[in-house]
């Protein structure tokens, strides 16, 4: 669906350029921000290459560097999922092992950012692979660091962060910053076993303890019904509606408090990797301006 939607926007803007019969170059429109058009010329651009003249290695070398223009103008307008698309077709055929390793680079970039996680990390073990300068391959730390704590494996994290900072001369500690690793994460089926053994209790295994008393109320208040209307004779009230409410508070309850330890879980892996990056780009940041 969302390379059919890029293929309809792409055509839509060759009419559009067609018919107002724009001049501009995509670097020009770079400049003015125009980034959707922009990459769209850039597209032209390698669409027309097909027809020129140009020696297999010239048209190898200017097919990637337009790509790579393409690739900048999608991530400035934040379409990291395009940008990810259009890095799979980059020729790494390049004989220079520093350019081939640039492209590389490029499309781990985007697949991280287009949060496509599994493909990234095999794409770094690839291209540590291939790559034989150490200084180019621990380049890749810092993605490297980034993707595993998105896959939650944060004791690799850890392992290459410890190597990122020793590389650095960072006086930082790993264990501090990962002490995260102690806790154990929340067990949605825990907390749904605990909320039917003891209702409310899941919630407040989850973290939500006010949750969790208002889930005991209700379900203590459904119950209370039920009984009150079977004492007065009310049968048919006090077991089919009594019943009812409870039975949907009591099982209700025990799914919220699994949805609800999920909650937790992805709220302390969201912090933890912000708690990482915000130390990893404050250390890159501090050394692009020394």
């Amino acid at each position: 669906m969302n390379r059919f939607y890029s293929i309809c926007k792409f055509l839509f803007v060759l009419c559009l350029i067609s018919r107002e019969g724009l001049t501009q170059s995509p670097d020009s429109l770079m400049a003015q921000q125009n980034y959707g058009l922009a990459a769209v010329l850039y597209e032209k651009q390698i669409f027309e290459l097909t027809q020129s003249a140009l020696s297999e290695d010239s048209l190898r070398q200017t097919y990637n560097q337009l790509l790579t223009r393409k690739i900048q103008a999608q991530k400035s307008e934040r379409s990291f999922e395009d940008a990810w698309q259009t890095a799979q077709r980059f020729d790494l055929s390049e004989p220079d092992n520093s350019i081939a390793f640039r492209m590389r680079y490029e499309t781990i970039l985007c697949g991280y950012l287009a949060q496509h996680y599994n493909e990234t990390y095999g794409l770094l073990q690839q291209t540590k692979f291939y790559t034989q300068d150490s200084l180019l391959s621990e380049s890749l730390q810092v993605v490297e660091i980034f993707t595993l704590n998105e896959l939650e494996r944060w004791t690799e994290s850890k392992a290459v962060f410890q190597q990122y900072t020793a590389r650095k001369g960072l006086n930082i500690n790993a264990d501090e910053l990962y002490k995260f690793l102690k806790k154990k994460p929340k067990n949605p089926d825990k907390a749904q076993l605990l909320s039917f053994l003891m209702p409310g209790l899941g919630q407040v295994y989850a973290g939500y303890p006010k949750e969790g008393i208002v889930s005991l109320g209700l379900q203590a208040i459904a119950l209370g019904f039920g009984v009150y209307h079977v004492w007065h004779k009310y049968y048919f009230i006090g077991f089919f509606t009594g019943a009812g409410m409870f039975q949907t508070f009591y099982f209700g309850g025990g799914r919220r408090a699994a949805i609800m330890a999920e909650t937790t879980n992805k709220k302390r892996k969201a912090a933890n990797n912000q708690r990482i990056r915000t130390v990893v780009i404050g250390a890159e940041t501090k050394k692009g301006s020394e």
